[in-house]
């Protein structure tokens, strides 16, 4: 029988059901495991801004993880901690796309950086905190850079990857598909920096050992959540690749409090207790 002592929760598609809310039974069961003692632990690819109104529909405090690991805030710190992209890579980044930078969003300080009047709407799931700056007149600094996400054509976001990965062998870079078709998002984090990380990290700040962890996850970036975890649950609307690493696939969705239906039946079967 495990010890279950933190809950590690991705947000859209996981714990947020379409329209933003989460549900009453998933709060209130929430609620019950925070009152016990689980740490509670928000983990996601949303910046921190994005990310802090929805301790108000929990109605406790939780600890942060957010912009995938690069921005740490456990309950009670009231700095943050903050994993920035290699300074060389962030330029290697501006210098090549010197021509095309209406594709290149830069995260920092908890804002997205942008070079076009027009950015594309799918970069507010990220953040809705953003400075659109075409003449690049308040370009953040190099060295404060959090995460870099670049929007363009298939074919040139692959033939981006491979050029920075041969002049930064290691360097972390994840593809993700758009909904327009023939877009694809490049997304380049701090080296060694994702949500397993963070949440690795914040195991050993809290005291608690990953084997006492769940996660629960829908999305690519939940992979390497998934990797660190004690134990991992996907949604059914998770993407094959998560639930392929899953260690409990549900049958119910995030519409359907599969975040409850999967705790409860750990619980009832005796596999974990808190």
């Amino acid at each position: 029988m495990r010890k279950l002592r933190m809950l590690a929760l991705d947000l859209d598609g996981t714990l947020l059901r379409e329209d933003k809310t989460i549900s009453q039974l998933t709060r209130k069961l929430l609620t019950e495991l925070y009152q016990a003692g689980v740490e509670i632990a928000f983990v996601t690819g949303r910046m921190y801004h994005f990310t802090a109104p929805i301790q108000d529909l929990l109605g406790f405090p939780v600890h942060y993880i957010c912009t995938d690991g690069a921005f740490f805030q456990p309950r009670g710190w009231e700095v943050p901690h903050l994993k920035t992209v290699a300074p060389t890579v962030t330029q290697a980044v501006l210098s090549s796309m010197a021509d095309e930078l209406h594709g290149v969003y830069l995260f920092s300080n908890d804002r997205i950086h942008c070079f076009t009047a027009t950015p594309d709407p799918t970069i507010f799931s990220w953040g809705f905190d953003l400075q659109a700056d075409p003449a690049r007149e308040a370009e953040p600094p190099v060295n404060q850079v959090e995460q870099i996400v670049i929007y363009e054509e298939k074919a040139k976001v692959r033939g981006i990857q491979k050029a920075l990965g041969m002049m930064h062998p290691g360097l972390d870079q994840e593809i993700h598909p758009s909904i327009e078709s023939g877009y694809e998002y490049l997304v380049i984090r701090p080296q060694g920096v994702d949500k397993g990380s963070g949440l690795t990290r914040l195991a050993e700040v809290l005291g608690v050992k990953t084997t006492e962890t769940i996660a629960f996850g829908d999305w690519l970036n939940d992979l390497a959540l998934f990797r660190d975890a004690g134990l991992s649950i996907a949604p059914a609307n998770a993407v094959p690749e998560v639930k392929a690493k899953a260690t409990i696939v549900s049958r119910f969705s995030n519409e359907e409090d599969f975040i409850v239906r999967e705790l409860e039946r750990l619980f009832q079967a005796g596999k974990m207790v808190v």
